[in-house]
């Protein structure tokens, strides 16, 4: 059974994560076009976070890494579909990059002490 509304995205992301909660909170404004839903993923434990965004859609199709990032550059439109230069790069050389700033994204930009709420403004795009 699938839980994501027909034309929706689901963006699941790292809560705690402070570049993550910064990318929903810019996601949630570029939006225009009311496509995506978010849901933080959980932090099973102090030391485990989870290491990509998810992407899904309502035909079941996933997307994680830098190919999740081309995919909400693509369903934003306009400018933000220039990410797409970067399907120009091979695809392992993508992956290690986006594994490179996933590795390091806590000691670049910190942990949240909570995982991310949102406001009640945007509660409604929040499954």
């Amino acid at each position: 059974m699938n839980l994501i509304p027909e034309g929706k995205i689901l963006v699941q992301f790292d809560g705690m994560c402070i570049l993550c909660s910064r990318t929903i909170s810019f996601l949630l404004k570029a939006d225009r076009k009311n496509k995506f839903i978010f849901q933080a993923l959980p932090d099973s434990s102090v030391d485990e976070s989870p290491d990509t965004v998810i992407i899904s859609d309502h035909h079941g199709k996933h997307y994680y890494y830098f190919d999740a990032v081309l995919k909400i550059g693509y369903e934003l439109g306009g400018m933000y579909r220039f990410v797409a230069v970067f399907r120009l790069i091979p695809k392992k050389w993508r992956l290690s990059l986006y594994q490179w700033i996933a590795k390091n994204r806590f000691h670049w930009f910190g942990k949240r002490q909570s995982c991310y709420l949102p406001t009640e403004a945007e509660r409604e795009k929040f499954i």
